[in-house]
């Protein structure tokens, strides 16, 4: 089976800047509503560092936006698409919009068929809670939805209360190592979950943790009330980078 290309969203570091409105020279030389660029608040380089950067600015969407831009640019992306099907199959779309009610066996079934194994170094991200101990394989029993975005990931902890259930946040970097999964790599344009820039494993892939670091002890996660309609609970939890291997 040929290996996907390998998609390095850090080929260049991201500038994180604060913006502020403009002068009136600066409005007659370059519009009426442009932003002007005030003062640098990050530069992020790599996988790492962006995981950091999203617990620490959590709800802040402009590195995920820089990253939405490196993806449509990306000449490897570009191929990685193209050795996807044309359409997407009607289980995977329905994976990404139901996914209460899908079926998994049959989601990863297609998945195997569809998708191709990733390259040796790829990383990506995952959201959730890891309740294993550093060296400790672990397969997984249903197909491993990941994002080339750390907000995105992040999200999907936080979906429905579950960093609060956990009483964690737990933002995963998993880089590829010895791949034999399959991976599906979703379009990210043209289609409404799009912004989530997903990319599917089948069931089977093996997670190793390698190290787990923390960021935030500080963090807050919210959940809608179970009794009282209208109301959000919030509690402190710290927040956590974990690094693991896949394959």
């Amino acid at each position: 089976m040929q290996n996907l290309p390998i998609v390095n969203i850090f080929s260049e570091p991201y500038e994180i800047w604060s913006m502020r409105s403009p002068t009136i020279d600066e409005m007659m030389e370059r519009g009426l509503h442009c932003q002007i660029k005030d003062r640098l608040i990050a530069k992020i380089h790599n996988h790492y560092e962006a995981a950091t950067h999203t617990l620490l600015n959590c709800g802040c969407t402009r590195l995920d936006d820089l990253i939405k831009e490196e993806l449509n640019n990306s000449s490897s992306f570009k191929r990685m698409r193209e050795m996807m099907p044309s359409r997407t199959a009607q289980q995977l779309s329905d994976f990404q919009n139901k996914f209460q009610s899908t079926h998994f066996d049959s989601v990863s079934n297609i998945v195997y068929r569809d998708g191709k194994r990733l390259a040796e170094g790829q990383i990506l991200y995952h959201g959730g809670f890891w309740s294993g101990a550093i060296g400790q394989e672990f397969v997984t029993e249903r197909p491993l939805s990941t994002s080339f975005s750390p907000h995105m990931a992040c999200q999907n902890a936080n979906w429905a209360g579950k960093s609060y259930d956990a009483g964690e946040l737990h933002l995963i970097i998993l880089r590829v190592v010895n791949p034999q999964a399959s991976a599906f790599c979703f379009r990210i344009n043209g289609t409404n979950k799009g912004h989530e820039k997903e990319v599917l494993f089948e069931t089977g892939a093996r997670l190793t943790l390698r190290s787990k670091t923390l960021i935030k002890s500080d963090g807050v996660a919210y959940k809608a009330c179970d009794i009282y309609a209208g109301k959000v609970l919030n509690k402190t939890i710290p927040f956590y980078v974990l690094e693991m291997d896949v394959s």
